[in-house]
């Protein structure tokens, strides 16, 4: 309304009317002061949003940015800096009321003109070049080497969205202690449909991360077959400046269908020292997230801190603040006390957030089948983390994993090294 005009020169009339009888009814008041402190207000968070958006667009570094006039960034962060902290020295209430009515007209412009949401723009662009700047510096940086050993995991599954089982289990790693990528694989050719395809799978993913609070990035790839997949995919670079050194993949118990695919790719994943996590999906899936169970066994001596560190991580995910972890040594006789007593002491060293009365050492006779065992005590278990040998998935194939039949799903953890649990 104040926008509309009259005459051949299109006057603002209606903003006229609008501006005299707002100064004759502060003048009337006898309140000259205060009106010079509101139209210094206006004046100070016009020139001053204007120099804060100079200021920003520099950082921002966006090539269709040509303003007729240039001015220095420090310069521009100088204007903005001083009309605002004028304003505040002149009278902090208008100053606040001034700030507040800016950003409720701004977004009431920007509901009702979505085209015109520059300053989002702005911000994205210095979003994008602090980003850069960040991941550039920590390349360059010198490593600090060190024993301990953090998550920087990548998960690739073409069945996003028939299980969640594997999105679960990567947004628990990354939640607090760890750093996750989600790959859903499109297989065929790259074309201009696939690619669509692609980027509407990609928003879907993004919609499943919002609601579910992750703190995961994802993203689509196309690819022709599983081994080229997966050969990208071990090649990405990690999101938080660090390698990735964890790969993820998931296959349904009661449809194995991609576990050849799998297991035909160890040998590739292994050249690259990654840790391998085989997820079976099974339809009870993690139950009521209460049980964590572990197995260890005489030829876990690489894998058992890597399955003991995982459950510590999974653990500390809100889902499972109600959960705990037990752990099953299952050795020969000869063995046991061994085994038991260093379990034991890291407890008290206070290196495993696990109680005393959790674990349970069994002993397992030569002629016992240690997958009747582990059904036995983990028939009510949530997630049960039992690791595996590349020898022994060279000589039993995908038997070594389906043998199982748990009724939870279950992590097949298998460590590129020992890690040291501090």
């Amino acid at each position: 309304w104040l926008a509309k005009g009259k005459g051949k020169n299109d006057e603002p009339y209606n903003a006229s009317i609008f501006t005299i009888l707002l100064a004759g009814a502060f003048i009337l008041a006898g309140a000259l002061d205060s009106v010079a402190q509101v139209i210094s207000m206006f004046f100070m968070v016009t020139y001053g949003s204007l120099c804060l958006i100079s200021f920003l667009n520099h950082f921002a570094a966006d090539p269709s940015y040509r303003p007729r006039f240039r001015s220095r960034w420090y310069l521009s962060l100088f204007g903005a800096v001083a009309c605002f902290g004028l304003m505040f020295l002149m009278n902090s209430a208008y100053a606040i009321l001034a700030i507040i009515m800016m950003v409720v007209l701004y977004y009431v412009i920007s509901v009702y003109n979505p085209d015109k949401r520059s300053i989002a723009v702005i911000f994205q662009g210095v979003i994008f070049q602090v980003s850069r700047q960040i991941q550039v510096f920590l390349q360059k940086a010198e490593k600090e080497k060190s024993k301990s050993w953090r998550p920087s995991a990548v998960a690739m599954s073409e069945s996003t969205f028939e299980r969640l089982c594997l999105f679960d289990l990567l947004r628990w790693i990354a939640h607090k202690y760890g750093f996750g990528t989600y790959i859903h694989l499109h297989k065929g050719f790259l074309s201009s449909q696939a690619h669509q395809e692609a980027e509407e799978t990609k928003q879907r993913l993004i919609k499943m991360a919002e609601v579910s609070h992750s703190n995961i990035y994802v993203d689509t790839m196309v690819s022709p077959s599983y081994t080229s997949s997966i050969a990208s995919v071990i090649q990405l670079p990690g999101i938080a400046g660090t390698e990735n050194n964890l790969v993820l993949f998931d296959y349904a118990s009661y449809k194995p269908d991609n576990l050849p695919d799998i297991i035909d790719n160890y040998n590739l994943i292994r050249s690259v020292n990654f840790d391998v996590v085989i997820l079976a999906c099974n339809e009870k899936g993690f139950g009521l997230k209460k049980e964590i169970h572990i197995w260890l066994t005489s030829s876990d001596f690489e894998n058992a801190n890597l399955m003991i560190l995982l459950s510590y991580i999974i653990l500390g995910h809100r889902d499972w603040n109600e959960g705990e972890i037990k752990i099953f040594a299952l050795y020969p006789e000869s063995t046991v006390a061994e085994e038991k007593a260093r379990l034991f002491g890291l407890i008290k060293a206070g290196q495993l957030p696990i109680s005393a009365h959790n674990i349970k050492v069994l002993e397992r006779k030569e002629d016992e089948d240690k997958r009747q065992i582990i059904r036995r005590y983990s028939e009510d278990a949530d997630m049960v983390v039992v690791g595996f040998r590349g020898e022994a998935l060279k000589k039993k194939g995908a038997e070594l994993f389906t043998s199982y039949k748990l009724p939870c799903n279950t992590v097949f953890v298998n460590a590129a090294q020992a890690k040291d649990i501090k």
